[in-house]
């Protein structure tokens, strides 16, 4: 199994879960390929601006490394449990201001599991984790890890048949994990590692390259649980498309993992962890999953057309995500059974052209052009262009009191202004009633600019009350704070 041997402490970096990297690529081996007659997009959204609404941030902890969600237990409603990208997962009580900043206490430690993040652009590790809906009388806890592939995932990486494909083992596996949450004598949360039937691998799926995991898991109000997966990392969605290790990219045939429904890369999944139907016997496939006994498709499939959804969250009945775009568009959608939102057709409300095989650093050749929608893809309900950030992070619509200007406001970000000086952005589109038109859905940016840290993810506590997740400017830490309405 691949480690890394230094302590998290001393793991350089985020990042990460959200489709960035700051190597540089080398020109493809492959040739490049004559591209359609497009006409690339400058400029394609107009600026974000500041709102009428802005929050202030309170910090809540320093004790974090790189924090990724925020989620929450029944029966626990003061405490805010932070899934950290090294391994951990927190408990950070939340209930009473006057003790903040607190001290994090751990109740999961997945370290040894892991695979990265061991350098600054790794985007695997723990990633994400769900309470079952039936926490409270059943202690149950599913992650959401990068680990070492080893050749028993239930889905292994699709076909390349390119002959300038250089295919190689996947990097890694994601894996599903389901644990049995007790308590300690002074009444915390912890998970015993060592009891029998922890760590029960439910699900799995090889990643030919080391980003675009996904990796968020929400159980909806169906009780059942969904997956977020990007399409299997390094650029363009293409086979031959140049990795940032300088060879040919495998894995990504056809037209891309994104639009391939026998593969759940590039997907939002949905399954029942409490059953034991599926083929390996470790989860169910629901009835009503959309490409049940379609043939050649993957029956966890709930909706496709995705490169990189890092967060999602339930609003309701309504599944919310933030899909991380490649050169030039960040797009918030609204994910319905079925849907397929485009990519690599589409990015953002705007055709995608991946032209060649080349890299211009952490960016490709491709390039988006305007183009009216198409039928049976979904355009997302609000996009931003890369003047304004460089990975959309999702957040929740919010429901809260602290913030009444932005109640029915989907609450989100972007990891960095700019790529690598991590100044994180935090942005506002209302949802209340939003037009079908993406354009026409404007976002606000929360504050008067951007804060001095990269945002990695958002979390929700009991009361439906907000917080942002960061990371250092210098990659040696993390914190999480709380959003309060500053004005009006």
């Amino acid at each position: 199994m691949r480690r890394d041997s230094r302590a998290p402490s001393q793991r350089r970096g985020w990042f990460a879960t959200v489709g960035l990297s700051c190597v540089v690529a080398l020109t493809a081996a492959a040739p490049a390929i004559a591209s359609a007659a497009h006409e690339p997009l400058g400029d394609p959204v107009p600026d974000v601006r500041p709102g009428p609404v802005q929050v202030a941030l309170t910090t809540v902890t320093n004790g974090v490394f790189a924090p990724v969600a925020g989620i929450t237990a029944a029966g626990h409603p003061t405490k805010l449990f932070v899934v950290d990208q090294v391994g951990f997962l927190w408990d950070v009580p939340v209930g009473n201001r006057a003790q903040w900043p607190v001290t994090p206490t751990k109740v999961l430690d997945v370290s040894d599991l892991v695979v990265g993040p061991s350098r600054d652009g790794d985007e695997r590790g723990f990633l994400g984790a769900a309470f079952s809906p039936g926490f409270a009388q059943n202690g149950l806890l599913y992650t959401y890890t990068s680990e070492a592939a080893d050749g028993t995932a239930d889905y292994k990486v699709p076909v390349s048949t390119a002959a300038c494909a250089l295919v190689l083992p996947p990097d890694h596996q994601s894996m599903i994990r389901e644990w049995r949450v007790t308590y300690t004598p002074g009444g915390g949360l912890v998970v015993d590692r060592t009891a029998p039937g922890q760590g029960r691998r439910v699900f799995s799926f090889d990643q030919p390259q080391f980003n675009h995991n996904g990796g968020d898991l929400d159980f909806g109000p169906d009780g059942l649980l969904y997956i977020t997966s990007g399409d299997g990392g390094g650029k363009d969605d293409q086979d031959c498309q140049t990795d940032f290790d300088a060879r040919p990219m495998f894995g990504h045939p056809g037209d891309g993992n994104g639009q391939n429904l026998s593969t759940p890369l590039g997907k939002i999944l949905r399954i029942d962890p409490a059953a034991r139907t599926s083929r390996n016997g470790q989860y169910a496939i629901p009835a009503t999953n959309p490409f049940v006994g379609a043939p050649g498709a993957a029956p966890e499939v709930y909706a496709y057309g995705f490169r990189n959804p890092f967060r999602a969250s339930f609003d309701g009945g309504a599944l919310w995500a933030g899909d991380v775009g490649q050169n030039d568009v960040e797009e918030v959608d609204r994910v319905v059974a079925g849907g397929n939102y485009g990519w690599r057709l589409r990015e953002g409300a705007f055709g995608f052209d991946p032209a060649g095989f080349q890299s211009k650093g952490f960016k490709s050749d491709a390039f988006v052009f305007a183009q009216p929608p198409q039928a049976g893809l979904v355009d997302p309900v609000a996009n931003y262009d890369h003047d304004d950030g460089s990975a959309v992070i999702g957040g929740f619509v919010y429901r809260g009191t602290a913030m009444p200007a932005l109640t029915g406001t989907y609450v989100f970000g972007d990891f960095t202004r700019r790529l690598n000086n991590r100044h994180g952005r935090i942005f506002g589109v209302d949802v209340t009633n939003p037009s079908p038109v993406t354009a026409a859905n404007v976002i606000n940016e929360l504050r008067d600019g951007p804060i001095d840290a990269g945002i990695t993810g958002f979390g929700q506590d009991n009361a439906r009350e907000l917080y942002v997740l960061t990371v250092n400017r210098d990659g040696t830490g993390g914190a999480v704070m709380r959003l309060d309405q500053a004005r009006p």
